[in-house]
């Protein structure tokens, strides 16, 4: 875009669409989100997501829950959505500007993956635990996978295929704790399960909170809305922990160093948290990564089998 619309429709209501819903409405674009079901953020607990909505409606957003898109239009000087309402009822929204925010395919076509004969579908190349596709010397890591679409996520991949490939060392994918983060404002951090998935797996659970507006820090910077959520199974151990409030992502690392030490924890990306991990890791790399294990190292990487020869 080289202006600011006057005007945009946002079709989904994930955590891209919201943030940008949000930002545009920010700028001054007047700013419509179509979300097909009866909330935002569908992945997150209902309470949680409709605390960022109202918080979104406050500023100005316009949201068209349990909408059923029927049809879009480009009338030129700007574009139109019909959809049905939760009554059946035939709707009409238009704006300058149309943002389509429904999610994000792999582009597996067009790369000679079935003379390969490697598995892979609409979701992404598959791959074991692993992260090993149908052919053991060949791995997918990242968003190609389908499994989980963030930057962190790719990063986290990339060390357990390392393992597997390059050292020889069996390790498995394990996303239980893998966290993510909404960058709206509040923002919605998350880490294992919420009450939907705990729900989902037949898990008898309690949920325990506490209010942002009961933190003196919070009252300080002027931010009185959100909530910390923590859910524990029958056992009252964690399993997972959501946090609505400022700086959210920034408090997950707590809980992450609790549950794996400072350098094997996974941060949401981007968090200024991510600089504990960094540190750590350079305390560490000089222990292990020795003068010796470096020059063997060395060799051992420029090697080239017959799979990397021009022929």
């Amino acid at each position: 875009m080289d202006k600011l619309p006057d005007s945009m429709i946002v079709l989904g209501a994930g955590p891209i669409a919201t943030e940008m819903a949000q930002a545009f409405n920010r700028l001054g674009c007047k700013t419509h989100v179509i979300q097909r079901s009866g909330q935002i953020l569908s992945k997150e607990d209902k309470d949680m997501a409709d605390l960022v909505m109202e918080t979104l409606k406050a500023e100005g957003v316009v949201f068209h829950l349990n909408a059923s898109v029927l049809k879009a239009n480009d009338l030129g000087h700007e574009k139109e959505i019909l959809y049905k309402d939760r009554d059946g009822k035939t709707l009409s929204v238009k704006a300058e500007a149309l943002l389509v925010a429904l999610g994000r395919s792999p582009t597996v076509a067009d790369m000679g993956l079935e003379e390969l004969d490697l598995e892979f579908d609409r979701r992404g190349i598959k791959v074991g635990q692993r992260l090993r596709t149908n052919h053991k010397h060949i791995y997918a890591a990242g968003d190609i996978n389908g499994a989980f679409q963030f930057t962190h996520a790719a990063g986290y991949e990339g060390g357990v295929v390392i393992s597997n490939a390059i050292f020889h060392l069996p390790r498995k994918t394990n996303y239980q704790w893998m966290p993510w983060c909404t960058y709206s404002e509040p923002e919605l951090a998350s880490i294992g399960m919420n009450e939907k998935r705990a729900m989902e797996a037949g898990i008898t659970y309690s949920v325990w909170t506490e209010q942002f507006k009961d933190n003196d820090r919070s009252l300080a910077e002027g931010e009185k809305a959100g909530l910390i959520k923590m859910i524990l199974n029958e056992k009252e151990k964690p399993i997972g922990v959501q946090i609505l409030g400022l700086h959210a992502g920034e408090l997950l690392p707590v809980l992450l160093f609790a549950a794996f030490g400072v350098a094997s924890a996974i941060h949401p990306y981007p968090t200024l948290g991510e600089i504990n991990k960094r540190v750590a890791g350079s305390f560490f790399s000089k222990k292990i990564f020795s003068d010796k294990v470096r020059k063997t190292l060395s060799i051992f990487f420029n090697f080239k089998g017959r799979a990397c020869g021009l022929e």
